[in-house]
C-alpha cells in the first residue's frame, strides 16, 4: 500500500491503516479509509476513461493533535500523487475538505479524537 511506504505515516500509525472498518481491539493511533462515492467521467465523445473517487479518511488518536498529524500525513502522501498502483493509474489527488468529530456517536464515552477528511482521486485502468 502506498501509504505504508511513507515514513511519516508509518511512524504515526505503524501498519494500522484499514479499509472500511478497524478491528475492535485496535490501539490508537490508526486510520480507516473508505470510498464514499465514485463517478465515471464523460466528454462529448463518450467515456473519457477517467473515474473520480471520493475517499474518506478518518484518523483516530488519543489527542486532537495526534489525529490531525496522522490525517495531514496521509493527505500529504495522496494530495497531488501521480503514479501506478496495483494496476491503476492514479492521475491526481485533490483534498476536498477536513472535519473534526468525536470518535463515537453522541451518548458514547470515548477518549479518542477523530479527524475526517475527503480526498478526490482521479484514476484510470491501465
Amino acid at each position: 500500500m502506498l501509504l505504508l511506504g511513507d515514513a511519516r505515516v508509518k511512524q504515526l500509525a505503524g501498519s494500522k491503516l484499514h479499509w472500511l472498518r478497524a478491528p475492535q481491539t485496535i490501539v490508537p493511533p490508526y486510520a480507516v479509509l473508505q470510498v464514499i462515492s465514485s463517478r465515471d467521467d464523460y466528454h462529448s465523445q463518450g467515456p473519457s476513461g477517467l473515474t473520480d473517487a471520493r475517499v474518506q479518511i478518518d484518523a483516530y488518536a488519543d489527542s486532537y493533535l495526534g489525529a490531525k498529524k496522522l490525517s495531514d500525513a496521509i493527505l500529504g502522501v495522496l494530495s497531488g500523487y501521480r503514479g501506478i498502483l496495483s494496476g491503476v493509474r492514479l492521475q491526481a489527488g485533490f483534498v476536498d475538505n477536513r472535519r473534526d468529530f468525536p470518535a463515537s456517536s453522541s451518548g458514547d464515552v470515548t477518549p479518542l479524537f477523530r479527524r475526517s477528511a475527503d480526498i478526490i482521486i482521479w484514476h484510470s485502468s491501465l
